[in-house]
């Protein structure tokens, strides 16, 4: 749900509430008005962190399901898939995006394994397998983190 279709129903009845409790002085309403916001605030936050959850729930699903279909991919399409679901969650996943990146670069995994003379192709395929290796522990280990 949105979060601000959630603050605007909670704060649309909190306020018909408002309106038949008795407030006849000045301080009542201020009062009430501040039930109100508190209200609202309060559903607001509830939603904003429910949301989160729903959405680390949902890519620690992902991650598994990727671990799953492990037999259709190619040792760098696996590669590719992984940091693929990495940088589509690294604002969840931070330093496991970055400790990604990192093992990619120094194993040149987004590189050709062949048309290169100066490199090794085996050395290469080697490297590759190493890499997956790697993103396979660090996908496990984000679909079996436990944030509650």
């Amino acid at each position: 749900m949105d979060f601000f279709v959630v603050l605007g129903a909670v704060s649309g009845i909190a306020s018909l509430v408002s309106l038949f409790l008795p407030a006849t002085k000045k301080r009542e309403r201020f009062i009430h008005a501040g039930y109100v916001l508190a209200i609202a605030l309060l559903a607001g936050v509830a939603v904003h962190y429910q949301q989160k959850h729903s959405r680390i729930e949902q890519a620690k699903r992902f991650a598994a399901s990727l671990l799953k279909d492990d037999g259709q991919y190619s040792t760098e399409g696996f590669n590719m898939a992984a940091l693929a679901f990495l940088e589509t969650n690294k604002d969840l996943f931070p330093d496991s995006y970055s400790r990604a990146q990192e093992l990619c670069k120094a194993n040149d995994c987004t590189g050709a394994q062949y048309g290169n003379p100066s490199k090794d192709s085996l050395e290469h395929a080697y490297n590759q397998i190493n890499v997956a290796s790697s993103l396979k522990g660090l996908v496990r280990g984000v679909a079996s983190r436990d944030d509650t």
